[in-house]
């Protein structure tokens, strides 16, 4: 038997809460053989639609009090509860044998250092010094309380202190669960953002990750705003209808452009590729062309999918053998369709895929992530690769809230 934690992710698409139990293998794990994920319950739960109004208002910089902040921390703590008591409900699992929840909560704001690199000899000053921050809201007290397990958050925080981007996290996990020494991998994520991890088939090219740009973040910010609140484009449909207009991807290009240059370590978020960025894009070429709301669709689409290539292609050091994608993106069939013939056309030995091929859940993949992080947290072990983040040193992850001896 082995050790039983739950993740718990929301992303920056907010559509909805993914909550996941995970049986994790005590057996060896370096033996890429060995499954050692075993999820024993997945659950989805559907964000509240004045939590995701109060979300989206935060995260676009409109003027807030502390009040708001407050009492946002306190709805999500008692949302995410509510998921979590769900999933352990279905899955009849004993609460008392689930050790910790890793809850990555609702990002509001991400800021990474203007300084990334930091010296392990000033690692105080440079912090002090430091201007990076993130917050993600949902109280983890309340989570600890309301579920009575222990629960661990804020895990973004503590690499930023060492002068990482606090993002992305994941590729320590997928390290873990999905490297290989028969091929060089990229794990593609799309979901709000986009980002890569790449994965050598050898140990002499260190593992690296980054955020490429936007995911689904735009795609469905412009279907909310012009089809009546739809939530997202099934399959790419409504972009489908649409053309390509090469003046506002040009413009796109043009108004990303200080974060789509920047060389690794970079992260980013709906601080920047949010539906007010997007309405000014569109604003700057009016006078010169009229563009139909599908055709805008068209090129979201486009622009996703072309700056996700764009950062692949910037690999130099190995050859990729394969893509793995996970994420909402990789429900759109548009998505997947475009990145194959883009990388098809790069090279054409490159094999594309989503990870439910090698058994991990596409859908799942980042509340996983945040399950194995809590394990890794409980037991003393690092999780941030500083050859991803960037920070000067690995370290343990988050803050951790005991449940009282009492409680369940």
């Amino acid at each position: 038997m082995g050790e039983i934690y739950i993740g718990v992710m929301s992303g920056t698409s907010l559509d909805g809460i993914d909550v996941v139990i995970i049986e994790f293998s005590d057996k060896d794990e370096n033996d890429e053989n060995i499954k050692r994920i075993n999820v024993k319950q997945s659950y989805s739960h559907s964000m509240p639609i004045d939590i995701k109004k109060d979300v989206l208002s935060m995260c676009q910089g409109q003027k807030t009090t502390l009040s708001e902040v407050g009492d946002l921390n306190r709805r999500l703590g008692i949302v995410y509860a509510e998921a979590i008591n769900e999933a352990i409900k279905l899955s009849s699992i004993d609460p008392n044998s689930i050790l910790a929840i890793g809850c990555h909560g609702q990002t509001v704001w991400h800021q990474p250092p203007t300084k990334t690199k930091t010296t392990t000899t000033t690692i105080i000053t440079d912090s002090q010094k430091n201007d990076g921050f993130t917050i993600q809201l949902g109280d983890c007290n309340r989570i600890a309380t309301l579920t009575g397990i222990t629960t661990i958050g804020d895990f973004r925080n503590r690499d930023i202190s060492y002068g990482g981007q606090g993002a992305p996290l994941t590729p320590s996990f997928h390290k873990y669960s999905l490297s290989s020494s028969k091929e060089t991998r990229i794990i593609l994520n799309i979901g709000g953002i986009s980002n890569i991890t790449l994965l050598p088939s050898n140990n002499i090219i260190p593992v690296t990750g980054f955020d490429t740009g936007p995911g689904n973040i735009l795609l469905d910010s412009w279907i909310q705003l012009k089809m009546n609140g739809k939530p997202y484009d099934k399959d790419g449909e409504w972009a489908n209808q649409g053309k390509i207009n090469e003046l506002l991807l040009k413009s796109l290009y043009d108004y990303s452009s200080s974060f789509l240059n920047k060389l690794p370590p970079k992260s980013t978020g709906r601080e920047l590729f949010n539906i007010q960025w997007l309405l000014n894009v569109i604003e700057s070429i009016k006078d010169n062309e009229k563009v139909r709301d599908e055709d805008v669709q068209a090129t979201l689409l486009e622009f996703t999918c072309r700056t996700i290539v764009d950062e692949i292609i910037r690999i130099k050091n190995c050859k990729i053998d394969r893509v793995l994608v996970c994420g909402g993106g990789c429900k759109n069939k548009l998505i997947m369709n475009r990145l194959s013939t883009l990388l098809k056309d790069y090279d054409d030995s490159c094999k594309v895929s989503t990870t439910d091929e090698f058994g991990i859940n596409s859908q799942d993949m980042e509340a996983i992530a945040f399950a194995w992080f809590a394990k890794r947290t409980l037991n003393h072990q690092t999780s941030n690769l500083i050859s991803v983040t960037g920070a000067s040193k690995e370290t343990i992850l988050g803050a951790i809230y005991l449940k009282n001896n009492f409680e369940n």
